[in-house]
């Protein structure tokens, strides 16, 4: 069954379109409702491309990660300044580049 599995995908792969056609469907699936045709592209290439499926799932990882801290930001849960230090750095960095 292995080998049936292993020859349906490597037959696949063939007939499929190559990952720089088929990865910009990745991001979009994250921004709106794939059609069925996309989904199909999608799913078929996924089957076929191990590389592919670790770069979606690293991809949502990240989509799920900004979505939260964004949230976060919008919620005032995170509250973020520099320090005096900070500023005094940048103000000084500023003093040096004027004209």
């Amino acid at each position: 069954m292995a080998k049936i599995k292993a020859k349906l995908k490597q037959w696949l792969a063939m007939k499929t379109e190559d990952c720089k056609t088929v990865a910009p469907l990745f991001s979009y699936d994250l921004d709106r409702k794939l059609s069925l045709i996309e989904k199909l592209r999608v799913r078929l290439h996924l089957f076929t491309c191990d590389a592919c499926l670790n770069y979606v799932s690293n991809l949502k990882f990240m989509h799920e990660v900004f979505h939260t801290q964004e949230e976060n930001l919008e919620n005032e849960k995170i509250h973020t300044t520099l320090t005096p230090e900070a500023k005094e750095r940048i103000k000084e960095k500023l003093k040096a580049q004027s004209f």
